[in-house]
């Protein structure tokens, strides 16, 4: 049974999900500090992008928490059924 070591895996998938979301999410986060310490004077202009892209890693954090949930109870079903 394949729960997570290969590629196409359920677990494998959330995983690459959360690990790219939250690298997004370091790199908006950065953006926004840069953009409010660097240059105050100019205005919130420049933090849409960042702003955006902060909220779009949280999301896919949450999707591939989402997908490990579902993985995780899906193979405690199917240990339950064949114990």
């Amino acid at each position: 049974m394949n729960i997570g070591s290969t590629t196409g895996s359920a677990f494998t998938s959330a995983t690459y999900a959360i690990d790219q979301g939250t690298t997004q999410v370091r790199r908006a986060a950065q953006d926004v500090a840069d953009a409010t310490t660097d240059r105050p004077v100019e205005g919130t202009g420049e933090l849409a992008k960042p702003m955006t892209d902060l909220k779009q890693g949280e999301l896919l954090v949450q999707a591939g928490g989402k997908v490990m949930d579902a993985a995780d109870k899906q193979l405690g079903t199917l240990i339950n059924t064949t114990a």
